[in-house]
């Protein structure tokens, strides 16, 4: 196997309040409540961001932390008002090139995969907890409407080296999730209503951004370069994510 042949697989520890230039021509931001991308220039993106949400070009990606317990009935107006307060400097007050992600989780226990082979290049970030993990299509839905889970309890945020056209994009999404319910599995990770192994929580959102300007991959099902390089960064990003997070419960549950 040569070098060009093997996954280099390194995780970023950014500084709080300090950019991280983790390549790709991105430059990145660990604050106080929030992760912070600026890809440069507007990337290809798809997401279930709570603003900028779906598919289009958006150049800042945000993972914002939020209190327990955090409610609102205009959840993505209350997050734009956060964007133009917070980012004033980006005029971040439009939401027209922001795309903004919750959690309940912790930010700064995320973890931070860069991934690198063959050319292709990945960053992969992961927000983790799973104290509303349910099993999809197992998990009664009555109990999903009695419960007031936390937002965005799973968050995967992935940039891709090269452009993904609008269906390879969908292919992304499938690939990612995939690899999120084998990790849950793998890691034990169940239900607490029906202890059935959880494919997630009841709250997870995502976004893959691919680069435009690039030369294209048309697919990223798990057995393409790209989508492998995607899969094993959430694999890795999730494992470090829940294990920062179940120790913190773990130490948490021995003070009470």
């Amino acid at each position: 196997m040569t070098p060009e042949d093997q996954t280099t697989v390194e995780y970023l520890l950014p500084e709080p309040g300090r950019w991280i230039y983790p390549g790709l021509g991105l430059r990145a931001m660990l604050r106080a409540q929030t992760i912070f991308v600026d890809a440069g220039a507007p990337w290809v993106s798809i997401s279930s961001a709570v603003v900028g949400g779906g598919l289009g070009p958006k150049q800042y990606f945000i993972n914002r932390q939020v209190e327990p317990g955090y409610y609102t009935d205009h959840p993505a107006d209350e997050a734009v008002s956060f964007l133009a307060d917070t980012f004033p400097e980006y005029h971040a007050g439009d939401g027209g090139q922001w795309l903004a992600l919750m959690t309940a989780a912790l930010v700064g226990d995320a973890c931070w995969v860069r991934l690198a082979k063959q050319g292709r290049q990945a960053l992969v970030i992961v927000s983790a907890g799973v104290s509303n993990a349910c099993a999809a299509g197992i998990t009664p839905h009555c109990l999903l409407d009695a419960a007031t889970p936390d937002p965005g309890t799973i968050n995967i945020m992935a940039f891709l080296s090269h452009a993904l056209p609008p269906g390879a994009l969908v292919n992304a999404v499938q690939t990612a999730t995939e690899a999120k319910t084998q990790t849950l599995r793998e890691l034990g990770i169940k239900c607490l209503a029906t202890g059935a192994y959880a494919s997630g929580t009841t709250t997870d959102a995502l976004v893959i951004a691919a680069a435009a300007q690039t030369p294209a991959d048309p697919y990223a099902g798990p057995g393409t370069l790209a989508g492998y390089l995607l899969a094993h960064g959430v694999r890795q990003g999730l494992s470090q994510a829940l294990r920062r997070y179940l120790a913190r419960a773990a130490e948490e549950a021995d003070r009470t």
